[in-house]
């Protein structure tokens, strides 16, 4: 019996034991799991071709996990970086997102004049908008159907110094390599129109 008994105490502290150091290594792969670190996130939406600027940042902290690699860190510095794909206002900043090297740029600013009633009042640089194509009786008789000849693409800057003098309005937007063609040739064959994006 005595034998039986220290066998079924050995047992039960063998037990206690594993019990005890499945909860140590549950709380300390928890702990690991929610660990906080600092990274940058944009204090304003980044558009493609834009230099990344200090006050472009802000330190913020989070749970990454196992995607730690793929954001900017706090300890990083990645000002001077050139912006490739937007990054929304409030997001954390993906390294794919930017790059230091202007080779790797997929886009272009292009600059373009609107008429002031062909652009929202209140719109803004920064902001993503749709361009249309529509019929100019001054440069054609043959008016055709509105048509989308850009979406979702990136105010860079807006310039109304014109628009007081009856003049048209100066943009400059982000775009697409393979589309600069498309909408250089939109220009010259009637107006352009902008419409803001919601959402």
């Amino acid at each position: 019996m005595t034998r039986y008994k220290k066998r079924l105490q050995t047992r039960l502290i063998a037990a206690g034991a594993l019990v005890l150091a499945s909860f140590i290594s549950a709380f300390v792969l928890s702990s690991v799991a929610n660990q906080k670190s600092g990274v940058w996130t944009s204090s304003k939406t980044l558009v493609p071709g834009h230099y990344v600027l200090i006050e472009d940042l802000v330190q913020t902290q989070v749970v990454l996990g196992g995607s730690e690699s793929s954001y900017f860190r706090a300890s990083d510095d990645p000002t001077g970086y050139i912006v490739k794909r937007a990054v929304p206002q409030g997001e954390l900043i993906p390294r794919s997102s930017l790059s230091n090297s202007e080779n790797e740029m997929l886009t272009s600013a292009v600059p373009i004049s609107v008429h002031a009633s062909d652009l929202p009042g209140n719109v803004s640089s920064g902001e993503i908008v749709n361009l249309y194509q529509v019929g100019d009786s001054t440069i054609t008789q043959n008016l055709g159907p509105p048509t989308l000849i850009l979406s979702h693409v990136f105010l860079l800057s807006i310039d109304k110094k014109g628009e007081n003098l009856g003049g048209d309005i100066s943009l400059t937007i982000s775009v697409d390599h393979k589309e600069i063609l498309t909408l250089l040739e939109a220009t010259s064959q009637g107006r352009i129109v902008v419409v803001r994006v919601n959402g």
